[in-house]
């Protein structure tokens, strides 16, 4: 019995072995992916928020631009307020940059938009 009993704690143990196999070959084959579409330009990473500041005259519209990305990112900002012209913002990884884009608005609600893309 006792080496029945031995036998069968063994089997399932590679069993568990061999199921943490294809689970350690998804997690390599992710990283694997998020490095080449890192290294393909993905700007995912990088984000824009805006923001509306009450000045003596009126709003201010602020768009920042936060870069989560392992690389330098710039950027075509703009807001819903003022879609063209689009202002170009340029960050180093891990860097926020912001830019007014309007002063003096009388809107107070506004939201920001971007087109990134990796800077050489």
């Amino acid at each position: 019995m006792g080496l029945a009993r031995r036998l069968l704690v063994s089997d399932g143990m590679m069993a568990v072995r061999a199921s943490f196999r294809p689970v350690w070959f998804l997690a390599v084959a992710t990283a694997a992916f998020v490095r080449a579409a890192s290294a393909e330009g993905s700007t995912d990473c990088a984000s824009v928020s805006a923001s509306a500041r009450l000045e003596a005259y009126g709003y201010s519209h602020v768009v920042i631009l936060t870069n989560r990305c392992q690389t330098r990112v710039s950027c075509d900002v703009w807001t819903n307020v003022d879609p063209t012209p689009r202002v170009r913002l340029s960050a180093k990884p891990g860097e926020v940059v912001e830019t007014v884009i309007r002063r003096g608005s009388p809107a107070h609600d506004v939201q920001a938009g971007k087109q990134c893309r990796v800077a050489g």
